[in-house]
């Protein structure tokens, strides 16, 4: 079965993932968000509000050294045909309604 996941539920999952990580390597919350570079409210405000900025998410993910976590969102597209791949320059640059 298909599961429906929306935004609040994906950034659930990421806290426990990131937490139970942050368990495994014996780091406490205040240890984390130094070698992250932010203050410690920023941290508990993710964990606890489910409230980050991406650049503070990222500083997490590298503190905690999870790259292939992070290699994931920077998958670009692949083409699948020639056509594909002359039609790539032909997008345009904007897209009215």
């Amino acid at each position: 079965m298909t599961e429906l996941q929306t935004p609040k539920s994906i950034i659930e999952e990421l806290v426990e993932l990131i937490e139970n990580e942050r368990k495994f390597q014996g780091v406490q919350q205040k240890e984390l968000a130094l070698k992250a570079s932010m203050p410690l409210p920023t941290y508990k405000s993710f964990i606890y509000k489910k409230m980050i900025s991406l650049e503070n998410l990222l500083k997490v993910l590298f503190a905690l050294k999870m790259f292939d976590n992070i290699s994931g969102l920077l998958k670009k597209r692949t083409f699948a045909s020639i056509e594909e791949i002359e039609n790539k320059h032909k997008l345009p640059k904007r897209i009215r309604k």
